[in-house]
C-alpha cells in the first residue's frame, strides 16, 4: 500500500513537472532607466555663494547610438525646480535665458559649463554639502531617461 501512494505521488509530480517543461515563461523585465547611446561624464553641482540662490549643474553629454537623441531636462532631488539654461554674449553683454530642448547630433559633444549651456537648481532643499553627490536625472524626447551621480561642490567650484 505504501508503495502505491508512493509510486501514485511520483507519477503526479512527474507529470507536473512534463507540463511545466511545456510551457514557456516570460523573460524578466528589462530595466530601462537609460538612453542608449548616450553618455554622460563630468557631473558636478556647483552650490551658490549665497544661500537660497540657484545652484549649477554642469556636465559633457555625447550621443554615440543610432538614434536620434533630444535633451528636454533634467531634475534633481530635492529641488523645487531645475531650468536648461543658456548664456549668450551679444554686443559684449552676456546674457542668460532659458534653453531650448538640446539636439545631441551623433559624436558631437555636448558641454553643459559656466558661460555656457547649464541647468539652474532652485530650492534645494535639503540642500547637499560639497563633497557629497547627488543623482541627476536627463529626460529625452520620447521619455526616455538617463540618470547619473554629480559631485556636489563648493561656491565657485571647489571642494
Amino acid at each position: 500500500m505504501k508503495s502505491t501512494v508512493l509510486a501514485s505521488l511520483a507519477l503526479v509530480l512527474a507529470g507536473t513537472g512534463l507540463a511545466a517543461c511545456g510551457e514557456q515563461q516570460a523573460p524578466p523585465a528589462e530595466k530601462t532607466d537609460g538612453k542608449p547611446g548616450v553618455a554622460v561624464t563630468n557631473g558636478r553641482l556647483v552650490l551658490p555663494a549665497v544661500a537660497g540662490n540657484p545652484a549649477a549643474l554642469y556636465f559633457d553629454i555625447v550621443n554615440s547610438g543610432d538614434d536620434y537623441a533630444v535633451l528636454r531636462k533634467a531634475e534633481v532631488p530635492n529641488a523645487k525646480e531645475t531650468m536648461m539654461h543658456e548664456t549668450v554674449t551679444a554686443g559684449g553683454v552676456a546674457q542668460m535665458g532659458p534653453l531650448s530642448p538640446v539636439n545631441l547630433i551623433k559624436g558631437e559633444p555636448v558641454k553643459f559649463e559656466p558661460g555656457g549651456k547649464h541647468v539652474m537648481v532652485m530650492g534645494l532643499d535639503p540642500a547637499p554639502k560639497a563633497g557629497d553627490t547627488t543623482e541627476v536625472t536627463l529626460t529625452f524626447a520620447g521619455g526616455d531617461k538617463l540618470s547619473f551621480n554629480a559631485a556636489v561642490e563648493a561656491p565657485g567650484g571647489k571642494n
